[in-house]
């Protein structure tokens, strides 16, 4: 069965919410917190990017294949380099292993690259 899912536009305002909640929980030290908060802005906005290329987005995996296939851009981090640091946030939910100052230190990281897959989203022509 199809997963449903909500339309492009609400999956970016969702990511852009997401990375606000993190400077929250953050400023009230709760970085295990932060650290899904900033996950599920990166999973947001690799689901509207997934949309737009008419590709799978119903798993972890298959957002994991949407940031292989992004570009290496000029001037930036390779985007599977900055998906390894959104995946390593998501664990830390689960396993603490990352200090406050090493969450802290992510955020600016994951702003960019929810930044630049939110820009992509909106250059890809629309899939049927």
């Amino acid at each position: 069965m199809p997963v449903v899912t909500l339309p492009l536009p609400e999956h970016g305002r969702i990511a852009l919410e997401l990375l606000d909640e993190a400077d929250l929980e953050l400023a009230v030290g709760k970085p295990m917190k932060a650290s899904e908060m900033l996950w599920g802005a990166v999973a947001h906005a690799l689901i509207a990017l997934a949309l737009q290329m008419g590709r799978p987005y119903n798993s972890h995996g298959a957002l994991r294949n949407v940031a292989r296939q992004l570009p290496n851009v000029p001037n930036r981090t390779h985007w599977l380099t900055e998906f390894d640091v959104a995946e390593d946030c998501h664990s830390n939910f689960y396993h603490g292993h990352l200090t406050d100052v090493e969450v802290m230190q992510c955020r600016p990281r994951i702003n960019r690259l929810v930044d630049g897959l939110l820009d992509m989203a909106n250059q890809f022509p629309l899939q049927n």
